[in-house]
């Protein structure tokens, strides 16, 4: 099932209309938003536990604080996926948004005709990869016309890696003063490598 068949039905997604994807697109910022919220929260629970960490007085007790943390990493890990397949459906609604505030211009032209012959499914493909902006929507909807066999990422995956092990060196880290509590929380997250990634590529 598509992304918009899930909320409008078989519609073709081009018949789709303005104020449904405008109500859409907000209720989308406001999901993402809550869920931002909430991972931000996480870190900071995690953070506290590797403080409280510290000071514990067993190795039993350094193994519940430890369950404890990977149990919320895992809470955070399945709300960052459905973060990412979120901001996916927000690219399709604003890109679809653009198209049809443009419609007035585009109807009649080649373009138009060949976003009407696609599939809803193929649409949909394609506008969940495009950055659509008003100034050049032209341009970018041809190029994504040239685009149209290619298949979509399945979006961002979580590898599921942190250990009660790798959890409880981290903990002996923190109580041994080698790392800051914070420090740890990012650690077992494994956020540092993930945000240079993103901001080298």
């Amino acid at each position: 099932m598509g992304l918009l068949s899930r909320f409008f039905g078989k519609k073709n997604p081009l018949d789709i209309p303005i104020d449904k994807l405008r109500e859409n697109q907000v209720k989308l910022d406001m999901q993402i938003g809550k869920i931002e919220n909430e991972i931000a929260e996480i870190d900071r629970e995690i953070a506290l536990l590797f403080e409280r960490a510290k000071n514990a007085r067993s190795k039993s007790e350094e193994l519940t604080i430890a369950t404890k943390i990977k149990t919320l990493n895992q809470r955070k890990k399945s709300l960052q996926n459905t973060h990412a397949q979120l901001n996916k459906q927000l690219m399709l609604v604003s890109n679809l948004l653009i198209i049809k505030e443009n419609e007035a211009i585009l109807r009649g032209t080649p373009t138009w005709e060949l976003l009407r012959k696609m599939s809803p499914e193929e649409l949909e493909k394609n506008l969940v990869s495009m950055r659509l902006d008003a100034q050049n929507l032209n341009e970018n909807l041809n190029t994504m016309l040239e685009y149209t066999d290619q298949a979509l990422g399945a979006g961002v995956e979580f590898e599921e890696d942190e250990e009660l092990a790798e959890i409880m060196k981290t903990i002996e880290a923190v109580k041994e003063g080698e790392l800051e509590p914070e420090k740890a929380a990012e650690k077992v997250a494994g956020e540092k490598e993930e945000t240079e990634e993103v901001v080298t590529e």
